[in-house]
């Protein structure tokens, strides 16, 4: 009887918190955009912008990706080029190279000489010729990708704008027209800025370095700026850390997860071993979901730092948010690959593997997108918030 008292009672308490909270449902696998800004560079805080000439014209502006899963800023070989930006040598004249860790492993980077960013909203009523740049803010050592990579092939090269140019600083996007193919309307402000619409709920935010895991050759080479992620949940290297976790759960089970916030990321992410407490596994093909219905799969490509990995997702039944303030934001069936973000302490060789990754998917226009030499879009599904606000400064996801 006591036990069926409490049974009752929990179902009571859940229903009632979901009354409170009503669910998100039909979010697809794939975000149809991340955020983007422009981007000029300098070698001085009053230094001309660099500029690019390409078939007799000239620009100063780069269009970069605003990635809060990037420790550093990021420019691809085809732009390090054109704007003329010079690597480090070391005090012996080798080059410098910095390792560093994303979703298809490891990947190698040159380092830059120091500079200056600025950056400039992002909109489609924007061309990067824009007179609205912020001051310039620096110096910098950037990463400089290596060319000839896969992403290389299929972009020409990927432009990332990280963390070092976020601190304390709020990202305001505005993502209604993302399902009619328009752009994510994205800026970059300083706290108490009024142009920082209001929200209703909000998401408290961990920050946590994973500058333990990259390495820097020679070794005590000066290594290109770094700063540390914002993360839902408790910080996983802090023990005590109490922050409120992501919970999840799927046919009967449940788990909690400390999510990266990964603005650069179109799909979101759930490790192995958190899948497996959920009764989920690989079957020995690699591909193949153990404990979900075949017609319930999905697979995708995912680009990033290391390369293209491709990856087997399910629907959990349920994820939750936790909340600063207003009401918890909860998934009903809500897509999450299956895979592994393992980084290696590059003192200790104690490796480390996220719980998952939250990406874009969950918050902007989705879709479902089936691999291919000319990927296919399907079963576009519109964003559930009309204004996302990442306040780096306290520390919080908001959306309304």
């Amino acid at each position: 009887m006591i036990k069926r008292i409490a049974a009752l009672l929990v179902v009571l308490i859940f229903a009632s918190y979901n009354r409170a909270a009503e669910p998100i449902i039909g979010m697809a696998p794939a975000a149809l955009d991340q955020p983007r800004v422009y981007l000029q560079i300098a070698r001085g805080v009053n230094g001309p912008a660099l500029v690019a000439r390409a078939n007799d014209q000239k620009t100063s502006a780069v269009e970069a990706f605003l990635d809060t899963g990037a420790s550093g800023i990021v420019l691809a070989n085809n732009t390090a080029k054109a704007l003329g930006i010079k690597a480090e040598q070391s005090a012996s004249r080798s080059p410098v190279s910095y390792e560093d860790v994303g979703v298809g492993g490891t990947e190698k980077f040159a380092v830059s000489e120091p500079l200056f960013l600025s950056l400039a909203a992002y909109s489609s009523d924007i061309d990067g010729d824009t007179a609205n740049y912020g001051k310039p803010i620096g110096p910098f050592l950037f990463q400089l990708k290596p060319g000839g990579d896969q992403l290389d092939a299929f972009t020409g090269g990927t432009d990332i704008v990280g963390m070092p140019a976020m601190q304390n600083r709020v990202i305001v996007m505005d993502p209604r027209g993302l399902a009619k193919l328009d752009k994510i309307k994205t800026s970059l402000l300083p706290p108490g800025d009024r142009a920082i619409p209001s929200v209703s709920k909000t998401v408290p935010l961990t920050y946590v370095s994973f500058s333990r895991f990259s390495k820097i050759t020679p070794a005590g080479s000066p290594p290109p700026a770094s700063m540390a992620n914002p993360m839902i949940g408790p910080d996983p290297f802090q023990p005590t850390d109490r922050a409120s976790p992501v919970r999840v759960s799927y046919q009967g089970k449940s788990t909690t997860l400390t999510m990266l916030l990964d603005t650069g990321s179109a799909c979101s992410v759930i490790s192995t071993e958190k899948a497996k407490q959920l009764g989920v596994t690989y079957a020995d093909d690699g591909s193949t979901l153990l404990g979900v219905a075949k017609a319930e799969q999905f697979s995708l490509p995912v680009g990033g730092i290391g390369g293209i990995k491709t990856s087997t997702g399910f629907y959990l039944d349920l994820l939750t948010l936790p909340a600063k303030t207003g009401d918890p934001i909860i998934y009903a069936k809500a897509p999450l690959l299956v895979s592994d973000i393992t980084v290696i302490d590059s003192k200790t060789q104690k490796s480390f593997t996220l719980d998952g990754v939250f990406g874009m998917n969950f918050l902007v226009a989705s879709a479902s997108i089936t691999a291919g030499i000319l990927p296919d879009i399907d079963k576009v599904v519109d964003g559930p918030f009309q204004v996302i606000v990442i306040d780096h400064s306290r520390h919080s996801l908001g959306v309304k």
